[in-house]
């Protein structure tokens, strides 16, 4: 049961940082300028999507390693 809820919230949580890495600007503005992220340089000030972003990508990729050692211990 356990590690079937867990697998869920792994799964959740793999999309999750797939939609944050994505949704990052990058070097080529990547998919952020569609949302409207792209013109942080057109008004001169810092970019507050690519901060929430990479600050979430940060802690979704740990969540997601946590999740992923917990599973393999668990069927180990």
């Amino acid at each position: 049961m356990l590690e079937t809820v867990l697998m869920v919230v792994d799964f959740i949580v793999c999309i999750a940082l797939i939609g944050a890495v994505l949704l990052q600007s990058g070097r080529g503005a990547g998919l952020s300028s569609s949302f409207g992220g792209g013109d942080g340089a057109f008004f001169g000030k810092g970019n507050d999507l690519d901060t929430v972003m990479s600050k979430a990508t940060i802690v979704l990729g740990a969540l997601f390693g946590v999740i992923t050692l917990v599973l393999a211990k668990l069927n180990a």
